[in-house]
């Protein structure tokens, strides 16, 4: 009886070690809600080749909602708006990949045909001071703001100086609509009509949104153009792991940079910053 009852333990064991060797490794994600789908995407062609690797994402945490997380053991890539500091690298960080898309402002695809598609620098901070600014065609634009302590707005302030005064002026005025993530922004871009939203062209193609990007300045947004230097605002996106990576994470950065993972990347309208 002892002796059939080590052999159906030993069984019990052997059949848990063996589940346990064929479990695919849970790379956690969390970050900037402009990139996680991308990342979902990316993960789900990895996890499709073969990989044992499963991307479960975290809900947006911003940039330095992911960086917090990282550094807390609570997540094994951050995806940031923004390349690592000398501090965070004094921290145990380090910057495992870099992609480059466009920073976008966009309209409903449903929107009048009449609208200009081109926005430029100069007219821009007085679309934000104009407490009713109006498209090329005399329709209303409603402006969707950002939130003050995310990216876009310092990233705008440093291209275009004048924006900071815009800024101060838009989030004083009673009524403004403020996506408080990236998420949010874009729903309320796609509810409000003749909405001019602040976003990323590859948010708006990995999730499929039926948003218009703009050109800018004259420059159509595509991979291309942000990477070369011709589109006036493209903005770098980077993926930070800990000194010692977990290993789903070392295969998650290596799958990005090969043909596959860039051409799925590039498809999104974003490019593997050199």
């Amino acid at each position: 009886m002892r002796l059939a009852l080590f052999v159906v333990a030993m069984s019990c064991a052997l059949g848990s070690l063996s589940g346990a060797a064929h479990a695919k490794d849970v790379l956690r994600i969390g970050g900037t809600g402009m990139g996680l789908r991308a990342m979902e995407r990316l993960g789900e062609q990895l996890s499709g080749s073969g990989a044992d690797v499963a991307v479960r994402m975290l809900p947006s945490l911003g940039s330095s909602g992911g960086i917090n997380a990282l550094l807390g053991g609570a997540i094994d890539i951050a995806l940031t708006a923004r390349p690592i500091t000398p501090a965070e690298r004094d921290k145990g960080l380090a910057q495992a990949a870099c992609m480059t898309t466009a920073l976008v402002f966009a309209t409903p695809k449903a929107a009048s045909p009449a609208i200009d598609d081109a926005i430029t620098s100069a007219q821009l901070p007085a679309l934000f001071t104009d407490p009713r600014p109006l498209w090329a065609d005399g329709t209303p634009m409603k402006v969707i703001l950002r939130s003050p302590a995310g990216s876009e707005v310092p990233y705008l302030i440093g291209k275009i100086p004048a924006m900071a005064a815009a800024f101060d002026l838009a989030y004083k005025r009673a009524g403004m609509p403020i996506g408080m993530t990236d998420q949010e922004n874009v729903d309320l871009a796609m509810k409000i009509r003749g909405s001019l939203a602040i976003t990323t062209l590859l948010q708006i193609r990995a999730e499929n949104i039926a948003l218009r990007p703009l050109r800018f300045d004259g420059v159509e947004p595509t991979a291309a153009t942000s990477v070369d230097g011709r589109y006036p605002l493209p903005l770098q996106m980077c993926l930070f792991v800990t000194e010692a990576p977990a290993p789903g994470a070392v295969r998650f950065v290596a799958h990005l940079k090969t043909q596959r993972g860039t051409a799925l990347l590039r498809s999104f309208g974003a490019a593997l910053s050199k």
